[in-house]
């Protein structure tokens, strides 16, 4: 039986002060591994890890801030153009249990855990996101 994720990844909101978006592309962050609170040292010790091993690959890349919808909480992440199977193994190196492909202004929900469940569809970037346009057809 496949994993079950938390009910916050699927009220996710996003800031993105990027005002165009790539049309495919993945959302990925380092903060707190494996769904445990971490420090803010910590946690931007590991983004710093993160947007090294981005850069390493010349993957295309730019920031994104995944949250709450209020942003009480938030994780900085990444939207970052690359294969899904190289999106799911750099949310795996980073112990992440989801992230999020945008492919035609739609946000799927996409578990990066063992025994992952299917991926769900979350609503549109556009609806989703603030400071944003909507990715070209």
């Amino acid at each position: 039986m496949p994993t079950e994720l938390k009910t916050e990844y699927r009220n996710v909101r996003f800031q993105c002060e990027r005002r165009e978006v790539p049309r495919h592309f993945y959302i990925i962050t380092a903060w707190n591994p494996d769904g445990v609170t971490i420090d803010d040292s910590a946690n931007q010790r590991a983004d710093e890890s993160l947007r090294s091993e981005i850069e390493d690959r010349r993957y295309e890349f730019f920031p994104v801030t995944g949250g709450s919808p209020d942003f009480s909480h938030i994780e900085p992440g990444y939207g970052i153009v690359c294969a899904r199977s190289n999106a799911l193994a750099l949310a795996r190196q980073f112990c992440q249990e989801a992230l999020f492909e945008v492919i035609d202004n739609r946000v799927i929900l996409v578990s990066a855990l063992d025994d992952p469940g299917p991926d769900e569809d979350t609503g549109t970037w556009s609806a989703l996101c603030r400071n944003h346009e909507t990715p070209p057809s």
